[in-house]
């Protein structure tokens, strides 16, 4: 009968941590890959992945490894930080453990190859070499081979994308064929939803997974872990003949566990709920209130979505509408992780600075603009802003102008909801006020001119929206423009399009009527931007234009037939 062994913490030679049982389990597997689809507040980056990089860094001194995200300013601002933190939090110190954005001390180790740049990466003292690099520009990836990869948020990462970053997956196999995380990837996210535009290519590696492996692992790793606190034991009892005994066991499960772990990929779906020790139940509670059901279903509970596309009110939106690529190759370089900076037009490469800018505006407690031009046969989305109350139309004309102050002609044409003006009977004309903000901030001139398209317009029906939307995404007329939007840079008006649903009634005559359902509008002010219809309306103003509108209204069979009736 074996002995069981308690390991006090109060030990000089223990370190406690906390650990989900996730995250106890991915350190008892160490898999060469592992993808985990974990809810929301799970510790994916700060604890799992925090972790894991260090036990890949010990077993590879002097690889390098490629931390990939969807954009260099997601990585600088969120991802990278939270990995830092955790390292910090486990006892790491900058310029002890790592450095970023600079040139290693002396003392640190040298990777297995000297580096190029030291811009957007991060230099490990036993000589470890993390490149950050960015889908939206995967050219500062390019030319460099990689021992690791990681995706943090995979579900905004394209893999048409990062599989093209995997042949550089190669190296040195004499000094690091050893290790099993040898040409692995870590990858973990939330839920995807394919409703809003996320890549769920994540959930297709379960199929890669070897249950009967992992099991193996798992007993390897038991065994192991019984061994050392067997050794522990003889080590406290003074047991030296003991020691000499486990010695020999420790040599024999280490091995074993090492070689069954080659090759091996680890997949798994979790809830927040493992993390709830940390978390709290009132965390539950408060999610479910501010995120609704549908929301708090994926996000934290990890269940996939279901959403029909006949539910849909922009029923012709899809993939083709959105780009990537607009941000300039460059442009981010000059900034340091963690450095705080200011994003700008000049940064954007489809903004055409010598032409006049136009806007859509949506009023209210959440004030919405959203900034396109025309080029050619496309209608370019570059930028969307919004206010929440009791921000107003002065915080909003900032965020404008502060963006766009490098613009060489400053002609705005606003185009907004016909109540923009008529609040005017109240004492407040939002349009103008806007209007009088860009213009002259705080009684200084800023040279721009802002030309209102939208006085005594009619008002926009619901049905007429519905319409003209399926028309004009539909690309059912070569004289309308094909509409592109900034994926990142539009990322509210993105989420708030794929979300919209339809809502169909009867009127008094018993005529079928189609409505934008809006209820959304009533959740809490701050999960408006994401998740009401909001941002949707003030693409409505920027587009619903009376020459479209003309065209659009064609006498032509689309062969399209009306959305189902949503309760």
């Amino acid at each position: 009968m074996s002995t069981k062994t308690h390991v006090s913490l109060e030990h000089d030679n223990v370190e406690g941590r906390f650990g989900s049982w996730l995250k106890q389990t991915v350190d008892l597997i160490q898999p060469k890959n592992f993808y985990g689809v974990i809810g929301r507040g799970g510790a994916k980056t700060e604890d799992i992945i925090a972790e894991r990089s260090m036990d890949i860094m010990e077993d590879m001194p002097g690889h390098y490894a490629a931390f990939v995200c969807d954009t260099y300013d997601n990585a600088l601002r969120n991802i990278i930080p939270s990995l830092i933190g955790g390292w910090i939090r486990k006892g790491w110190v900058e310029g002890v453990h790592y450095v970023t954005d600079d040139r290693p001390p002396k003392h640190f180790k040298t990777p297995y190859k000297p580096p190029r740049t030291f811009k957007h990466t991060i230099s490990v003292y036993n000589g470890c070499f993390y490149n950050i690099g960015s889908l939206a520009q995967p050219t500062g990836l390019a030319g460099n081979s990689y021992q690791h990869i990681y995706s943090d948020e995979s579900r905004n990462n394209d893999f048409e994308k990062l599989k093209k970053l995997l042949p550089a997956m190669r190296g040195d196999f004499m000094a690091f064929g050893h290790s099993p995380f040898f040409r692995g990837m870590t990858c973990t996210t939330d839920m995807p939803n394919i409703a809003e535009g996320d890549y769920d290519w994540i959930l297709n590696q379960a199929e890669n997974m070897d249950k009967e492996q992992i099991k193996t692992i798992l007993y390897c790793a038991n065994e192991l872990n019984k061994v050392k606190k067997a050794y522990h034991r003889a080590v406290t009892f003074k047991d030296y003949n003991q020691i000499e005994r486990v010695k020999k066991q420790y040599i024999i499960w280490k091995s074993n566990w090492i070689r069954a772990r080659f090759d091996s990929t680890f997949f798994y779906v979790a809830s927040s709920l493992i993390n709830i020790d940390i978390l709290r139940p009132g965390y539950f509670i408060d999610a479910l209130k501010s995120l609704g059901p549908e929301e708090f279903k994926t996000a934290v509970l990890s269940l996939q979505p279901e959403i029909k596309k006949g539910e849909k009110f922009y029923m012709n939106l899809g993939q083709h509408h959105y780009y990537s690529d607009g941000v300039i190759d460059g442009y981010y370089k000059k900034y340091a992780i963690g450095e705080e900076f200011k994003s700008v037009s000049l940064g954007l490469k489809y903004v055409q600075h010598k032409k006049p800018l136009e806007c859509g505006i949506d009023f209210g407690d959440m004030c919405s603009m959203l900034i396109g031009q025309p080029s050619g046969n496309y209608y370019y989305c570059l930028k969307n802003f919004y206010t929440l109350a009791p921000e107003s139309s002065k915080e909003l004309a900032k965020k404008f102008l502060d963006f766009f102050q490098h613009h060489e002609v400053k002609l705005l044409h606003m185009y907004y909801d016909r109540s923009g003006n008529q609040y005017s009977k109240v004492k407040r004309d939002w349009a103008t006020e806007l209007k009088d903000h860009i213009e002259k901030y705080d009684g200084s001139s800023t040279g721009w001119v802002v030309k209102l398209e939208s006085i005594n317009q009619a008002t926009i029906s619901q049905e007429e929206e519905y319409s003209f939307a399926k028309k004009l995404l539909g690309e059912y007329y070569e004289q309308l423009p094909k509409i592109k939007i900034d994926k990142y840079q539009c990322k509210e008006l993105k989420s708030s399009l794929e979300l919209t649903k339809t809502k169909v009634k009867k009127d008094k005559k018993g005529t079928t009527t189609i409505h934008k359902d809006k209820t959304s509008e009533a959740l809490p002010l701050d999960k408006r931007p994401l998740f009401s219809t909001n941002m949707s309306d003030a693409f409505k103003y920027l587009v619903y234009r009376k020459k479209w509108v003309m065209i659009a209204d064609k006498k032509v069979n689309t062969g399209m037939s009306a959305p189902s009736i949503i309760d």
